[in-house]
């Protein structure tokens, strides 16, 4: 049996490639602290105008927010910012002419913004007629949208939601 070996000068350059790349991309990642999150529950309330019906929306978002800090040397710093999870499960509607119960969906909707003392955040989010959040035997077609418009404040120390509200209102999609 014969055995090839390999030339040590490619070995070494392989190696060489390998390391350079790790450092690179090591270097490249900026440092950041994160805090833990804190939560707080936004009251929601609102109307999804639409076909078949409009929907009347209430409850409460819980919203999660954690303060990102960049602890890189790099200059300038990247501002502070916030991630934020936004959770509508504790949102349901009532539909205008039926009465039927609606659920909304985007549960755990991820958000990421830089730190400011107030801020507006738009998701766009599913909902559909039932008590779950669900394709029912129309397919598709029985899921609908709507936007939910956050207006938040923030303690700018600690990233932690001190009041906010929001608002529910029928998705504008362009044709």
């Amino acid at each position: 049996m014969k055995i090839r070996r390999l030339p040590v000068g490619a070995v070494a350059l392989a190696l060489f490639a390998v390391a350079l790349s790790g450092l690179l991309w090591w270097a490249g990642t900026p440092a950041r602290a994160a805090f833990a999150p804190t939560v707080a529950l936004i009251p929601v309330s609102g109307i999804v105008s639409g076909q078949p019906e409009s929907v009347r929306f209430s409850g409460q978002a819980r919203v999660s927010s954690e303060l990102v800090l960049d602890t890189s040397t790099t200059r300038p710093p990247h501002p502070a910012s916030v991630i934020l999870i936004i959770d509508l499960s504790g949102v349901s509607g009532t539909g205008s002419s039926s009465g039927a119960r609606y659920t909304a969906g985007g549960d755990g909707t991820p958000v990421f913004r830089q730190l400011a003392s107030a801020d507006t955040v738009e998701i766009t989010f599913p909902f559909t007629r039932g008590t779950t959040m669900s394709v029912s035997s129309a397919g598709m077609s029985s899921v609908r949208s709507g936007v939910a418009s956050f207006a938040l404040s923030f303690d700018t120390n600690t990233g932690a939601i001190t009041k906010g509200t929001a608002t529910v209102a029928a998705a504008n999609f362009p044709n």
